[in-house]
């Protein structure tokens, strides 16, 4: 298939009729028309870096993090549009720690973030996000959220988070993991 990342996939995340793909080098977009031959849409190369990706309406949010086994040195968020599919578009760039796993309920985007903590931001205006609060004292790798519940993983486990009020996150229960 023309443009597809070749053994540097991070995320494959399905949205719609839509197969938005996290590479070490960029996001990819592929249709799903047909789900046996998905169609190559639309790219957004970046340096090279570890790069997770989800979608939400008119918007992606790409992760970059550098310094890590992907190679870069850049660690941000970035906003891409993607009302034109076949021609998204670099929005907005935030900077951020070590960002890696992120997820989306509604106008809430949870972004791991190293050892800054899981952040909650606002983003029901994706150029002008905020920072709605931070659960700190855990190293999170990636986050599955849906109704105000958050299920985290971390270096030291899986915790069990509630976020319906983001500002003051509160750890419900964690499974611990031992090497």
């Amino acid at each position: 298939t023309r443009n597809f990342p070749r053994g540097d996939i991070e995320t494959v995340f399905p949205y719609q009729d839509k197969l938005f793909i996290g590479s070490q080098t960029g996001m990819y977009v592929y249709g799903l028309s047909d789900p046996n031959a998905p169609n190559f849409l639309s790219q957004v190369s970046h340096i090279r870096s570890c790069d997770p990706v989800i979608a939400d309406g008119n918007y992606a949010y790409v992760t970059l993090r550098g310094g890590s086994f992907c190679g870069g040195f850049s660690n941000q968020l970035d906003v891409v549009d993607i009302t034109n599919i076949t021609s998204p578009v670099l929005v907005k760039t935030y900077l951020m720690s070590s960002p890696s796993g992120l997820s989306k309920d509604g106008n809430i985007l949870m972004v791991c973030d190293g050892g800054e903590g899981l952040k909650f931001m606002d983003v029901s205006s994706p150029t002008q996000i905020t920072n709605l609060g931070t659960l700190t004292g855990l190293l999170p790798l990636d986050v599955i959220a849906l109704h105000g519940l958050a299920l985290v993983v971390a270096y030291d486990g899986v915790y069990f988070v509630n976020y319906n009020n983001p500002s003051s996150p509160v750890v419900l229960s964690k499974l611990t993991i031992q090497n």
